[in-house]
């Protein structure tokens, strides 16, 4: 693995940054320029919430995730009790109104979450709850695949095995090789959902996925779970003791030997008493999206919104680490 970039991440925004959806810059050759993070200005060290009025609202709102080239945003809203892929793209002059995806290309609304995009910008795969050939009974929670032809998302596909199975998947993250980070109740796991990597191979399928095993996975559920494109640190959601709320954000950086060193909360700056999952850092590494629910389970949940926060607070973590490694060595 190559030696982990510098880190920086950003959040901010204000309503009268909703501006940006109708007015662009226009570059000196007569083109638009793209106005970056829908306009939204960039905070500090602080989390805030991210274009709040455009994509945070009344609604539960969660994830928030980029295309590498900046152009497209996509999140999550919940409608009628359905979370549903919602998509804002730069047009020039501005940025479009988000609008929801049809992304199983059926008309039907069933789940579509926990999206991630790779680094190519031509395949989302996202969490999704839909019927398919050789599932018996109600779907299950799987992995699917939507592929960009042109400007037009083509309807998803199930993600075969190993990587979808009878038994519940979540959150993919797509690292720079093409292989998947996921979470999953199997039976090789240490304790409810593990987070697990499958090997993209050269012919486009999936290895049999590997358990990451500990300090990373406990006899916890573990969850949510973003990894560097170059998969030099992870920034999970875990519910081991501890933490703040019923799930805190941790971050684990890969050691020389190839392994994970033991995860380190975000702190209070980051974890709140509430849930606090679904990281995900932009594709240019500054800023780190992430979302908070207010309410134990998603039947009891009253809210659900998306910050986003300077990057730095994960880069001190990893000088804090060195050191005591160092002065440990």
């Amino acid at each position: 693995m190559s030696e982990a970039p510098a880190l920086r991440w950003i959040a901010v925004v204000t309503t009268a940054a909703a501006l940006a959806f109708t007015y662009g810059c226009g570059s000196s050759d007569g083109s638009q320029e793209l106005v970056p993070y829908l306009g939204q200005p960039v905070p500090g060290l602080t989390p805030v919430l991210f274009a709040p009025g455009v994509v945070n609202t009344d609604d539960i709102e969660i994830n928030g995730v980029f295309t590498p080239d900046g152009r497209t945003f996509f999140f999550a809203r919940q409608i009628d009790g359905v979370f549903t892929i919602f998509r804002s793209s730069f047009e020039g002059p501005g940025w479009s109104e988000p609008s929801a995806m049809d992304i199983y290309g059926d008309g039907t609304r069933v789940l579509a979450v926990d999206m991630t995009v790779t680094a190519d910008g031509t395949s989302l795969y996202f969490l999704g709850r839909h019927d398919h050939e050789g599932e018996e009974g109600p779907p299950d929670l799987d992995i699917w695949i939507s592929r960009r032809e042109g400007d037009t998302w083509e309807p998803a596909e199930l993600v075969p095995p190993p990587v979808s199975t009878d038994l519940p998947e979540s959150y993919p993250v797509v690292v720079a090789d093409g292989s998947l980070y996921f979470p999953s109740q199997r039976p090789d796991g240490l304790g409810g959902f593990d987070i697990y990597r499958s090997q993209r191979l050269p012919d486009g399928r999936f290895a049999e996925p590997v358990n990451l095993g500990p300090p990373v996975n406990t006899e916890f559920p573990e969850g949510d779970t973003f990894v560097a494109p170059d998969e030099s640190y992870l920034i999970l959601s875990s519910e081991r003791p501890g933490g703040l709320g019923q799930n805190d954000l941790y971050v684990s950086f890969r050691e020389p030997e190839g392994g994970w060193s033991e995860p380190v909360s975000l702190g209070p700056a980051i974890n709140s008493q509430k849930t606090d999952f679904c990281p995900m850092v932009t594709p240019d590494g500054k800023y780190l999206f992430f979302s908070r629910r207010t309410g134990g389970s998603w039947a009891e949940a009253s809210e659900g919104e998306i910050f986003w926060v300077d990057i730095a607070v994960v880069e001190e973590l990893r000088i804090k680490e060195r050191l005591t490694s160092d002065s440990s060595g």
